[in-house]
């Protein structure tokens, strides 16, 4: 749970360095479908610069993300609830994402980020009940 939250603080900071630093550097990231500008699969730490990088373009003032829920499950696996925050480039308007996900580890390093738009998605996923 720690490597989670020191991820999202690195994030949070702008540290691209700080947050690829705790990935596995074949790390699988996922990230959320439909999003205009962005992938929905990035692979390797140059593939979350690369999402990091079309997240920033999108957003006037970088992104912040407020980690509403962590729960280990187990397995080298946590659930984490967020809510990513920013304002659009260009109008300056506020918008936010409520996203759920599954974030895999091993040997120290984040291997996987699995991303859902909607808490029972997640929870199903991760064989979680509500």
């Amino acid at each position: 749970m720690a490597l989670a939250r020191k991820a999202i603080d690195a994030l949070n900071r702008g540290d691209v360095d700080a947050l690829l630093a705790v990935l596995s550097p074949d790390v699988v990231w996922e990230a959320l479908e439909g999003v205009a500008g962005i992938d929905e699969l990035y692979r390797g730490r140059a593939g979350v610069r690369e999402w990091i990088e079309a997240m920033w373009e999108n957003a006037a003032e970088g992104v912040h993300v407020e980690i509403e829920r962590i729960t280990d499950l187990g397995d080298d696996r946590v659930f984490v609830a967020v809510v990513l925050k920013a304002h659009r480039r260009g109008s300056g308007e506020p918008f936010e994402y409520r996203t759920w996900q599954i974030v895999w580890f091993a040997d120290g390093l984040v291997t996987r980020r699995q991303v859902f738009w909607t808490r029972a998605e997640a929870l199903k996923t991760a064989g979680l009940r509500e």
